[in-house]
């Protein structure tokens, strides 16, 4: 993390703690559904790793949230729906967010290694 010291006579300004990725996003766009206080919603994935991905949605949600979530993921001519048992919300800005996979069985992290190799060699 870089600091920034405040001397008088200058203007202060936000320090922000960024951690680098340890898996390349690739752009998609599919959908994802998600429960928040007891609904089932929909949003708009943007870009996708095997440990998160990008989101915009039509509520926001905090981050520290945690959900089980459904990714409509392309197979063949066909979008199907695989789950990821706990994402956490990373960061949250308005409608965007971050989302990282918590928990997630070994059929369906399989399927999502299987897209993503897929997706990258496009």
């Amino acid at each position: 993390m870089i600091e920034n010291s405040i001397h008088p006579g200058e203007e202060a300004f936000m320090v922000k703690t960024y951690s680098v990725r340890s898996a390349t996003r690739v752009p998609t766009q599919c959908t994802f559904l998600y429960f928040w206080n007891g609904t089932l919603e929909q949003g708009k994935v943007w870009d996708l790793s095997e440990t998160g991905w990008r989101t915009s949605m039509k509520h926001p949600i905090p981050a520290g949230s945690e959900t089980t979530v459904y990714l409509a993921l392309p197979d063949h001519d066909v979008y199907k729906y695989m789950i990821v048992n706990m994402a956490t919300v990373c960061w949250s800005d308005g409608n965007m967010a971050g989302w990282k996979v918590s928990h997630i069985d070994e059929a369906a992290k399989g399927r999502l290694d299987q897209f993503l190799n897929g997706a990258e060699e496009e």
